[in-house]
């Protein structure tokens, strides 16, 4: 797996965790905080809102 692939997995968790939480009314900011990292981190590596979509599809 690239960086670019692990960066984006990361980033994807990271977000369908923040999800799932706002499917149930709230978020953990902790949570948010951690996903906001992982994007900026994730971008770099030039990860896209397309490459989330398509990781996210998939959960």
């Amino acid at each position: 797996m690239s960086l670019k692939e692990s960066a984006a997995d990361h980033a994807a968790r990271t977000l369908h965790t923040v999800f799932e939480q706002l499917d149930n009314g709230g978020t953990n900011p902790a949570d948010v905080r951690a996903a906001n990292s992982a994007m900026d981190v994730a971008s770099v590596f030039g990860v896209t809102a397309h490459d989330y979509a398509l990781l996210l599809s998939r959960s």
